[in-house]
Parts: structure tokens; C-alpha cells; sequence
């Protein structure tokens, strides 16, 4: 009975010992509960980018997006200017279709990329601090028309990632 004791005290040891093991494996792996995004931060106006562009209605689209990533991915609302504690202030700078793939003899692409630039600055408006900015964010989406895929596809995509992109930007600094 003892030898069978023993063998249970000694299996329970080496277990306890394999678990704290496990729980400072992931102590160490740089989870965290914090927020992403900073929290002195409740509320976010942002106005309609900039376009540099000849691309018309390209910012609606992007400013548009942007604020739904925001709604989606951030803990923020969004709000007026007048009532916001941060800004965010963008514009698109560039917009470049690039031909990938064109059909050999008769010069006709079959495949695209679409990419846009962004410029923006993040402003909390009770400081004046700067909370995030950034220039020359890209992003891109390819379209092949040869399938059907029309370029107007492509800018949605791209104006998609480009908004998740901005929202990603605004995560805090580890």
C-alpha cells in the first residue's frame, strides 16, 4: 500500500511541477489583457479624407470604412467634432493600378493590382498629443478581368484593407 502511495504522492509532484511549468510557458509568451487601443480615449470624430487623387468618391468610400472599422475593432464611438476627444485626419495621397500579367502578342492585362497611399494623423484634442501618425500607409488588392473581376472590385478591397490597416496603426505600442 505504501509503494502504491508513494507512486500516487510522486505522479501528483511531477504533475503540480508540469503545470506551473505550462502556466509560466504562457506567462512568457506575451498574451495580456490590457486594451489595444489606449483607454483615456472614449469618443473619435473623423472627417472625410482627403483625396489628391482624380479617383472621385474615393474617400467617401475610405472615410466611410474607416469609420466602421473603427465602430468594429476599437472600443471608441465615433462623434461630431465639437464633442470628440480625439481626430483623426486623413488623405489619400496616391492611387496606382499596376498591370501584373498581360496577355502575350496583343498587350491586353489579365491581371491588376490596385494601391492605394494614405497619409493621416491621430489627435487627441484635449492634449494636442499626437497619438498616431503615419505616412505613406499602403495597401492593395489584385482583379483579373479576364474572370469577370472588375476594377471597381478591386478599389472596394483595397479601401477595406486600407481602413483596417488605419484602425490597426492606432493600436497602442507594446
Amino acid at each position: 500500500m505504501s509503494n502504491v502511495l508513494s507512486i500516487s504522492s510522486r505522479t501528483l509532484a511531477l504533475s503540480l511541477v508540469a503545470v506551473l511549468l505550462a502556466l509560466l510557458g504562457v506567462a512568457g509568451c506575451g498574451y495580456s489583457s490590457k486594451s489595444l487601443y489606449p483607454t483615456s480615449v472614449q469618443t473619435i470624430s473623423v472627417p472625410i479624407f482627403e483625396n489628391k487623387t482624380f479617383r472621385r468618391d474615393t474617400e467617401m468610400r475610405l472615410t466611410e470604412a474607416v469609420c466602421k472599422a473603427i465602430e468594429s475593432r476599437t472600443p471608441y464611438r465615433l462623434a461630431a467634432r465639437e464633442s470628440a476627444d480625439t481626430i483623426l485626419i486623413g488623405e489619400i495621397d496616391s492611387i496606382e493600378e499596376e498591370v501584373l500579367i498581360r496577355t502575350s502578342g496583343i498587350n491586353i492585362p489579365e491581371e491588376t493590382k490596385i494601391t492605394f497611399k494614405v497619409n493621416f494623423v491621430w489627435k487627441d484634442l484635449r492634449s494636442g498629443k499626437i497619438l498616431a501618425r503615419k505616412k505613406g500607409l499602403t495597401a492593395s488588392a489584385t482583379h483579373i478581368p479576364a474572370i469577370g473581376e472588375r476594377t471597381a472590385d478591386a478599389s472596394q478591397a483595397t479601401v477595406e484593407r486600407m481602413a483596417w490597416a488605419v484602425v490597426d496603426e492606432m493600436a497602442v505600442d507594446w
